[in-house]
């Protein structure tokens, strides 16, 4: 996951529904949930030095990418200028055939969502000591 900005935000000044993750981690928290597990439950989550606010992105397959990318790998088995000829075969109606099964097939979020990290956070926060 790419970080996408250098920007440093302390967590006691985000709202408490943005959304953070640890670099490296495949788990997504609320800032309100971090604060609770720190102050109340005395998790060390303060410790970590890589949490970043996170954006969440769409992929979009490509039908056109798709047989640019496949002709490509192909060609170094075929003669010369096979690539012409097969990209000659493959028409605008032949793409949108193709994309509209391509969107069918990822309608859903299960495989088309993911998230990116922005910017890193400092956890300003620590653990209550009664």
């Amino acid at each position: 996951m790419v970080k996408n900005n250098d920007t440093t935000l302390l967590l006691s000044e985000l709202s408490d529904d943005v959304e953070i993750s640890i670099e490296g981690s495949s788990t997504v928290y609320t800032v309100a949930q971090v604060k609770h597990e720190i102050q109340e439950l005395g998790e060390e989550h303060h410790l970590s030095k890589n949490w970043y606010t996170i954006s969440y992105k769409r992929w979009y397959p490509s039908a056109n990418t798709m047989i640019e990318r496949y002709i490509e790998s192909e060609y170094a088995d075929m003669y010369e200028d096979w690539d012409e000829r097969a990209n000659e075969c493959i028409t605008e109606k032949v793409i949108s055939k193709i994309q509209k099964i391509l969107d069918k097939a990822f309608n859903s979020d299960y495989a088309t969502t993911y998230w990116t990290y922005d910017n890193k956070v400092e956890i300003d926060i620590f653990p209550n000591r009664n």
